[in-house]
């Protein structure tokens, strides 16, 4: 970090799941190697290196019977933490970054650092620091380790199957009448998929997932599954094909693809216009991998002071996304795509006035307009903090 670089900003891989891990021109820091691992049995602490993915850590973390919780898929790494980290278990035990109790790495100035969350509580001078890690860190600073609270295992119970985009209204209206250990993803491709998870006690099941059988009632397979962690869940999106959480389906089309993740409150009363709305858009898709999608907040993840990260929305209740898609190399695909991923953002955005920067767009267009959904009136203090933390501005922009 102390070296000049020929490009800048650096880009960081630890999973290599997110379209900014590589680019022309740039160095590329690869984090692969640091797999530390530690369970802490006197605080049910993990501490582990950011070159593990999320499901390789939860692995190691079965020998102990705990777990973190984290997304709809194992391959992340900690960019997935950092970032905020949303999962089907995010209402009931909150997001990813409100499990860090401790951080190293390097500032973007060169200076390496190690920080927890007492020293945070107690030396104000580190408390804008402690902040900007917790959801802000790819543009500060390279996290090389992490400590995380951490959570028993607990068994799942699974509901999944296809339905018509006109009953999806619907499905969200009840949804937003569940309880906080159950949470609805819904993903729109080919086909429209709900995948509802509960992860209250296996001894009192809630009945929320049996209210989904008149939508899934004659979807084969549409049935309740027990599943035993986090691991065992099915691949999201792929219902109905033989694939596991970490392997692509059998003869599955290579795409190149940029996300955008927005945040908003509950829906019920704008569900049916927004939904028609994305149909229109459905219909328009440029390529067979653009998708919509969207996870359920709220519960846990509502209990934080917005204050205390740099994750500001706190009122969320749901994270729609955008995956737009393009077979490599074709340029004009891919302007079409993102092209139709501004197109959906648009009218996203009125319900969902929030962003959550799961992928950083410094490349794109609308970057700035972004910064500012994702951080709204914290951003001049985070540019502040960077301007102290990266002062060459090595790291993405702000």
């Amino acid at each position: 970090m102390r070296q000049p670089l020929g490009g800048t900003p650096l880009m960081v891989r630890s999973g290599g799941t997110s379209s900014r891990c590589a680019a022309d021109q740039h160095w590329t820091l690869d984090l692969r190697r640091h797999q530390q691992f530690r369970y802490i049995h006197a605080t049910q602490e993990v501490e582990f290196g950011t070159g593990l993915s999320m499901a390789a850590l939860l692995r190691q973390l079965q020998a102990f019977d705990r777990a973190i919780p984290i997304g709809l898929s194992g391959l992340p790494g900690s960019g997935f933490v950092l970032t905020g980290g949303m999962g089907p278990l995010s209402r009931t035990q909150g997001l990813a970054i409100d499990h860090i109790t401790k951080v190293e790495g390097v500032w973007g100035s060169g200076a390496p650092f190690t920080l927890n969350a007492e020293q945070a509580q107690l030396e104000p001078s580190n408390a804008a620091a402690w902040r900007g890690l917790l959801g802000a860190a790819p543009f500060l600073a390279v996290v090389t380790k992490l400590r995380l609270r951490t959570h028993a295992v607990s068994e799942l119970r699974l509901r999944r199957g296809w339905i018509n985009p006109s009953e999806l209204p619907a499905v969200i209206a009840l949804a937003e009448q569940w309880p906080e250990s159950c949470s609805l993803q819904w993903t729109w491709g080919e086909m429209l998929e709900i995948y509802a998870v509960d992860c209250g006690p296996p001894s009192t099941p809630s009945p929320s997932l049996q209210a989904l059988d008149p939508f899934l009632k004659a979807c084969s397979g549409g049935g309740v599954q027990q599943v035993r962690d986090q691991l065992d869940l099915p691949a999201f999106g792929q219902y109905g094909m033989q694939t596991t959480t970490n392997a692509a389906p059998s003869g599955a089309t290579r795409s190149h693809s940029e996300v955008l993740g927005r945040l908003g409150p509950v829906l019920t009363d704008q569900a049916e216009a927004l939904i028609e709305q994305l149909e229109r858009h459905m219909r328009q898709r440029p390529h067979p991998a653009c998708r919509i999608s969207a996870q359920q907040l709220g519960g846990a993840t509502a209990r934080i002071d917005p204050d205390r990260t740099a994750f500001v929305h706190r009122d969320a209740q749901w994270k729609p996304w955008i995956t737009a898609s393009w077979t490599p190399g074709d340029v004009e695909g891919r302007w079409r795509s993102l092209a139709w991923m501004e197109r959906v953002n648009d009218d996203l955005r009125a319900s969902c006035p929030g962003v959550h920067l799961a992928q950083l767009h410094d490349h794109l267009r609308g970057h700035q307009q972004e910064l500012s959904e994702a951080f709204g009136s914290w951003l001049p203090e985070l540019r502040h903090l960077k301007s102290n933390l990266d002062p060459e501005a090595k790291l993405p922009p702000l």
